[in-house]
């Protein structure tokens, strides 16, 4: 079997073009990373109004941390698609560092495969996403919003516990805790079962999609039995 001819040269004045191509890939990336920061940001001043307001206003306060839940989680949704536009620019200067700087480092390394001159060619044609929405979902929220969601659900059985009636007891039964869980015209159930299946439902979607992550971009460990690249 004849062995694949290495493909042609790229020529000095290509290289200088690849080099401003590169560096604008680098300040796109940049950018999107900023409104990435921007979003994750607003989730956590959010938060932190949530317990400020929660903890120093009456019993029926603790109905601000399940709607807070809903703002975070619009939030997140917000991000996850800000993150796909972000993974475009940052799958390409890594695309670039790959196969252009890395063979210059160390022009006798065997790591690198596919056509990638195809490749991101026919990217620069018709862009794509390199990611699902439920993928940047779940790297959103295994990086941030997670210990937000923990945090809130945490902050809110801590408030229901501290207005729940005591009774003179030092501990809280149960019976007096999801007595405390209701708001006005809200059961006690509907407000307890939403605490309970959000962040179930969350966790759940975290566990189901980790597996599937196919992520080029993101710095992450690599796969010690994969001798090379995934670029």
């Amino acid at each position: 079997m004849s062995e694949k001819p290495d493909p042609p040269k790229i020529r000095p004045e290509n290289l200088q073009v690849l080099a401003h191509f590169y560096r604008g890939e680098i300040y796109r990336s940049a950018v999107w990373r900023t409104r990435l920061d921007v979003t994750t940001n607003w989730a956590i001043l959010a938060s932190t109004a949530t317990f400020s307001w929660a903890f120093t206003n009456d019993a029926e306060a603790h109905i601000i941390f399940p709607l807070n839940n809903l703002i975070i989680l619009l939030l997140l949704c917000i991000e996850s698609r800000r993150y796909r536009y972000y993974d475009v620019w940052w799958t390409r200067a890594r695309m670039l560092e790959g196969h252009l700087i890395v063979p210059c480092l160390n022009p006798e390394l065997n790591l690198l495969q596919g056509n990638w001159r195809e490749t991101l060619s026919n990217d620069l044609l018709l862009p794509t996403y390199k990611i699902s929405f439920f993928e940047a979902l779940a790297r959103r929220l295994s990086s941030n919003y997670i210990w937000l969601f923990i945090l809130l659900f945490f902050g809110w059985a801590f408030k229901v516990y501290s207005n729940a009636d005591h009774d003179g007891d030092e501990v809280v039964s149960a019976v007096e805790f999801y007595l405390a869980c209701e708001y006005e015209f809200l059961h006690p159930n509907f407000i307890l079962l939403f605490q309970m299946g959000f962040l179930s439902a969350i966790l759940v979607f975290l566990i189901i999609i980790w597996k599937r992550r196919k992520v080029t971009g993101e710095i992450r460990r690599r796969d010690p039995k994969s001798p090379r690249w995934p670029i």
